[in-house]
């Protein structure tokens, strides 16, 4: 007597709707991360220069609030690079990890 396997099919109505599901999901999962980078927009950030560390830079808003932005090798400098004291314009966007990239910075005067 043969021994017979059964094949199961995995394209059956019941599985059909689930791999749609599936597939909807990941196709909607693509077009959020889509459409969240193609909305980075540049940002302008105004303040004193009040920490330095190589790819970071603190700067302090007139409102006493310090915020960190990430400084890289894609980073426009207007004149020279900011030293403690100095205050700035800092123009960002967030990256894909979600920290303030650096994309241009200007030197407006020295306090």
């Amino acid at each position: 007597m043969p021994l017979v396997v059964e094949e199961k099919d995995l394209l059956k109505m019941g599985n059909g709707k689930r791999i749609a599901l599936v597939g909807f999901l990941i196709n909607l999962t693509i077009v959020f991360l889509f459409f969240n980078v193609i909305g980075a927009e540049p940002r302008a950030y105004y303040g004193q220069v009040v920490g330095l560390e190589f790819p970071v830079l603190q700067v302090r808003a007139e409102d006493g609030r310090i915020s960190t932005f990430w400084v890289g090798y894609k980073t426009h400098l207007d004149s020279r690079p900011p030293f403690f004291g100095d205050r700035v314009k800092i123009e960002y966007i967030k990256d894909s990890i979600r920290r303030n990239a650096v994309t241009r910075i200007s030197v407006l005067k020295k306090n």
